[in-house]
């Protein structure tokens, strides 16, 4: 599939979205580098992006699309250190996110925050956000104008085609930006 229209922004979860695991829980620091694209924590747990997550974000990149992180884990500091360490073609993950809404609360109240810390209120009116997220409690997000694209599968996490369907419902229902 080609995509031929990209959202002004994508907002992805983390956990199970983004990664194999919930890092407030899965996660034991220290945390420490195997390579640029895996981490190890302090009982040999290995960690890395879902296989499709560093072409995805290099792709919105390329696009100018704005890149947000939103998550109610309750260790921002180990996400924090998760995006530090794991690399994209060469640069640590979080340099690619233009904002991080973390902790408690929802997504509404995570996504409404990166709009107005971005200046971006007005895109997020006019239906110009998607969320990625593996809870569909999340969907509530609609509420707030921002489409939601459900990652059903833990195992697989953010997946190409998961990513490009996520594409085609949002432009289907986008027609006017």
């Amino acid at each position: 599939m080609t995509v031929s229209k990209y959202p002004e922004a994508v907002v992805f979860d983390l956990d199970y979205t983004l990664w194999p695991c919930w890092c407030d829980t899965h996660i034991s620091p220290p945390l420490k580098p195997k390579s640029q694209s895996q981490i190890i924590d302090s009982y040999g747990m290995k960690l890395s992006f879902y296989p499709d997550v560093e072409s995805i974000i290099l792709e919105l990149v390329a696009n100018n699309v704005t890149i947000i992180g939103a998550s109610r884990t309750a260790t921002p500091s180990v996400a924090k250190k998760i995006l530090n360490l794991l690399h994209i073609n060469g640069k640590p993950a979080i340099q690619y996110f233009d904002a991080l809404e973390w902790g408690q609360g929802s997504k509404t109240k995570h996504i409404k925050l990166a709009a107005k810390q971005l200046g971006m209120n007005e895109e997020l009116e006019k239906g110009g956000f998607i969320l990625f997220d593996d809870e569909l409690r999340n969907r509530d997000v609609a509420s707030i104008n921002c489409h939601f694209a459900h990652v059903p599968n833990e195992t697989l996490g953010l997946t190409r085609n998961v990513f490009e369907n996520g594409l085609q419902s949002w432009a289907k229902t986008a027609k006017n930006i």
